[in-house]
């Protein structure tokens, strides 16, 4: 439905990050799925590791929001030269 990336600084080691979010929409087989399965499914159908990873589902069933960190943040880095 949407998704959204933005730059974030780690709280544990003040290292810089990029912070991805998206809302999914899951069809009737991925909400039954997700409700007898759990979250690891999905993670593996999304291609995404639980590692750093966390999914929180909505009072409507078939929306979940998934919040993806990545370490490597270099390309938002401005010099300071």
């Amino acid at each position: 439905m949407s998704r959204a990336s933005f730059p974030a600084v780690l709280e544990a080691g003040n290292r810089p990050c990029i912070v991805e979010t998206t809302v999914y929409r899951l069809n009737a087989v991925a909400v039954t799925s997700l409700m007898l399965d759990g979250f690891d499914p999905l993670l593996n159908f999304i291609g995404l590791s639980p590692d750093d990873t966390y999914i929180t589902q909505h009072e409507v069933e078939d929306i979940v929001t998934v919040v993806h960190i990545r370490k490597e943040a270099e390309a938002w880095q401005h010099s300071t030269k």
